[in-house]
């Protein structure tokens, strides 16, 4: 299973990379080492056998002619090439502990001296075997290396042909037990592979001595920036080498992130003493007529008035309470937007239950509601009643801009370029100056009669508390769009916007 940590990914990661072309090198290596053994020692013994052909300076018939042994018998002319040949067969031998060398007659097909003649002697007299590549060497002139039993045993042997005006007389060879080259080549192999494995614990111990360190390093960094989400004056500890350079650059980023913030809460606290101020006056100015109206209407009460006017001043009252108590509502829930009943909400569900509230006044208005909605879209995650009472809002405000056969179209859709869901609501009304359309959002700003001025306030409050946004587009005389944007809780869907 590969490693969650970062420790064990890079360990792994240096066995693989460090330690497998070491070892692949390696292999290769002790090949070329072995086959480079296996060309010295045959360059050995044919040097051992050429030693043997110079030393032979004519020919075999030379030889026995100077005895005057040309007409005798095989074996005579065997010993006696014996006696001639086997004091320097001996000497090569002695001078290559290990080989065996000699000469072999091609005319009289037997074993001319075989040295050390004291461990091969019982050797000389006898031929080669008939699939012995000696043969092949004798009816070919050109050197040749057998590796197998003969009659040593196993043996790696180079034989040289004997050639004398342009004929083959013979062949000399020379020749190691495979077991000694064997020895040789196992000892070898054997030094080579302690250096190599030492190397690699040497080498990993220092990787792993060095992604421990570079692990720790990250860590401490991992760790800091862990802190840095909730304290952003914690200071990453100091760090050698490029961690020091990555540890520096942040405790700097930091510090400058920790200024731009206490600089934007002293904004966020100037704007929102000035909201405060603002807030205050407005309510201040919408309070102050309809208090006056009421301590007027309370005073007339104490005089001598008839029942009708009794009545008529306590309605006027309760008139001007209740739009009192209504802005005093308005007023809170735009301050404190509640939290309670957020969790993922299918939008469709709630346009649907909005246009239920909506339809009966449309209807008697005269204004059509079209409606588009598209299958499949993300849930949000948004309070469904709160929602619906800022839908109710923009529907409200868009019914009163329609004129009688006017419309309105409700559309949600998806939009991919930044993952939110959303619902317009197009208007075929008067449309909203420019000058205007900056105010929308602002408290007590309103343009109807009777108004707070404190609905779309708080609808972009409400949106803003949960990701969304209210976004306006409006043409004078034309009408409005206004769109709510939610942030999506899944991933792609069919429709698009």
């Amino acid at each position: 299973m590969w490693p969650r940590s970062l420790r064990g990914r890079l360990l792994i990661l240096t066995v693989v990379v460090v330690a497998l072309p070491i070892m692949a090198a390696s292999y290769f290596m002790m090949v070329n080492a072995e086959q480079a053994l296996v060309a010295e020692k045959q360059a050995k013994l044919f040097g051992a056998a050429r030693m043997l052909d110079e030393f032979l300076a004519g020919s075999y018939d030379d030889i026995l002619d100077r005895r005057n042994l040309a007409g005798a018998e095989r074996t005579e002319r065997i010993a006696a090439l014996n006696r001639e040949l086997a004091a320097y067969t001996d000497q090569v031998a002695a001078a290559y502990p290990g080989i065996g060398v000699g000469y072999y007659s091609r005319e009289l097909d037997a074993i001319i001296t075989y040295g050390p003649s004291s461990v091969f002697a019982d050797k000389v007299g006898l031929p080669i075997g008939p699939t012995h590549e000696g043969r092949v060497v004798m009816a070919t002139g050109r050197p040749r290396v057998q590796e197998g039993p003969l009659v040593r045993g196993d043996i790696m042997n180079a034989m040289h042909p004997i050639i004398r005006h342009d004929k083959v007389i013979g062949y000399i060879w020379a020749n190691e037990l495979t077991a000694d080259i064997d020895m040789q080549i196992r000892a070898m192999t054997r030094q080579a592979y302690l250096a190599i494995a030492l190397g690699l614990i040497i080498g990993i111990a220092g990787v792993v001595y060095l992604v421990g360190w570079l692990a720790t390093d990250i860590e401490l960094i991992k760790g800091g920036l862990v802190r840095l989400k909730s304290d952003l004056t914690h200071q990453l500890p100091r760090l050698g080498g490029e961690m020091g350079e990555i540890s520096a650059a942040i405790n700097d980023m930091a510090l400058s992130l920790s200024a731009k913030r206490r600089l934007e809460e002293q904004v966020q606290r100037a704007e929102r003493l000035a909201l405060a101020g603002e807030l205050a006056a407005g309510l201040a100015h919408e309070i102050r007529n309809p208090m006056m109206a009421v301590k007027g209407f309370a005073q007339l009460l104490r005089e001598e008035i008839t029942p009708a006017e009794q009545s008529e001043y306590t309605d006027i009252i309760i008139k001007e309470t209740a739009r009192m108590n209504r802005l005093i509502e308005e007023l809170l829930t735009f301050a404190r937007p509640p939290a309670s009943g957020v969790g993922p909400t299918d939008i469709n569900t709630v346009v649907a239950d909005s246009l239920l509230l909506i339809e009966p006044k449309a209807a008697r208005s005269g204004i059509e509601l079209v409606r588009s909605f598209a299958p499949n879209l993300p849930m949000v995650k948004v309070d469904g009643e709160r929602f619906k009472q800022v839908l109710i809002n923009v529907l409200i405000n868009a019914s009163q801009a329609v004129d009688s056969d006017g419309e309105i179209r409700i559309r949600t859709f998806f939009d991919f370029a930044d993952r939110t869901v959303r619902v317009s609501v197009a208007d075929t009304g008067v449309g909203i100056s420019p000058e205007n359309i900056g105010k929308l959002f602002d408290p007590f700003f309103t343009t109807k009669d009777g108004g707070t001025g404190l609905g779309l306030s708080v609808a972009d409050r409400l949106m803003a508390s949960w990701g969304g946004k209210i976004l306006v587009d409006s043409t004078l005389g034309q009408g409005s769009v206004f769109t709510l944007a939610l942030p999506a809780l899944e991933g792609d869907k069919d429709e698009q916007e």
